[in-house]
């Protein structure tokens, strides 16, 4: 999504620079062009509680403030390297925009981030005074969250968006997708209650594909097995951007079957609502899902970490092909005019000059 949006801002001629984190560790600073805008990648040496730790950060991110002289400095997190920008003096000057993605603290938390976040909180706290506006991706997020509470009078709502995509060639398959769940294997997302939903599912034409891997995937397979549904859900792991694109416009409908507000957005229904397909996503307090997912119009919200709720809505779309080909007609229309990257943009844009 940043890079979409960062490609939509050089259109309407802005000029535009990044600074993001490699992925993996050993691997040099590099700076290259992507769609008109300039991208930093700065190396780290490795990652702590899922936070890579950048040790050169603060020296890459003091030449590239002094180079490019950027009017507005446009900061995402959580992110550890944004704590720079309170002791960088060529920082001092600028415009701040803070793009809250989510809390630290979950539902859950790792009981390591749980100790360490008071310190952390020390200097969240100081970017939030310093920024002019906290863009905020839901309504029910920004409500919910409680890092954001004393600062909501400088919060602003902008949902994350996506550039359209023109039709691309289709990978032919030999398998039917039908129900289709994208996610990491992770306890929040709620794959247990899908796969418990699927057994309670008197459907025999209906069937899951779940796309992704993680810590969760060896014991969501063995409940498959002793659930006795394994020619009902299958697993296929990590797939390429164009694999992806493909199950997405090849499924019948898109389950997103989350259960925390760690959950902040759920990407992904843009994802199948650019395509127009339905979806089902959870009602979970103060998640964005339910922001996106217009309930009976372009989807259905169900009670999240319910079985008996899920496989009602499963077969609810899975025996009445008209409702759900509706559902997707409304809510291509929904990505049209609200999720589009370009809308998006200007709502950004309209921050940046100071008229929101």
């Amino acid at each position: 999504m940043m890079l979409a949006l960062m490609q939509a801002q050089v259109k309407q001629g802005l000029s535009v620079s990044a600074l993001v984190h490699h992925h993996q560790t050993g691997k040099p600073f590099l700076s290259s062009t992507e769609g008109g805008a300039n991208i930093y990648r700065v190396p780290i040496i490795a990652k702590l509680l899922f936070v890579p730790v950048a040790l050169s950060a603060y020296w890459h991110l003091k030449a590239i403030l002094k180079k490019e002289q950027p009017d507005v400095i446009h900061a995402h997190l959580p992110n550890v390297t944004c704590f720079w920008l309170l002791l960088l003096k060529q920082a001092s000057n600028r415009k701040l925009v803070l793009h809250w993605h989510s809390d630290v603290i979950g539902d859950k938390p790792n009981w390591g981030i749980k100790c360490l976040y008071p310190v952390y909180r020390i200097f969240e706290k100081a970017l939030l005074v310093r920024a002019e506006r906290v863009i905020v991706t839901s309504q029910n997020y920004l409500h919910s969250s409680k890092p954001l509470r004393p600062f909501r009078h400088k919060c602003v709502v902008v949902p994350l968006g996506l550039e359209d995509i023109p039709d691309k060639p289709v990978t032919d398959s030999s398998f039917d997708v039908g129900a289709l769940c994208i996610g990491r294997l992770t306890y929040y997302k709620g794959h247990k209650y899908l796969i418990n939903a699927m057994a309670k599912v008197n459907d025999k034409k209906l069937v899951l594909t779940i796309v992704g891997d993680g810590d969760e995937r060896t014991k969501l397979e063995t409940m498959v097995r002793e659930l006795g549904i394994t020619d009902k859900v299958r697993f296929l792991g990590q797939v390429s951007d164009e694999m992806l694109y493909s199950l997405i416009v090849r499924c019948r409908f898109l389950v997103l079957p989350s259960i925390e507000r760690t959950e902040a957005f759920g990407l992904v229904l843009l994802e199948a609502m650019r395509a127009g397909k339905a979806c089902i996503c959870t009602d979970v307090p103060g998640s964005g899902m339910s922001n996106v997912v217009d309930h009976q119009s372009t989807g259905l919200v169900v009670k999240h970490a319910s079985a008996e709720a899920l496989a009602q809505a499963l077969l609810q779309l899975s025996e009445n092909e008209e409702q759900t080909s509706k559902l997707g007609e409304n809510g291509r229309l929904r990505f049209l005019t609200q999720f589009k990257v370009g809308e998006i943009e200007k709502l950004v844009h309209a921050i940046y000059q100071g008229k929101k």
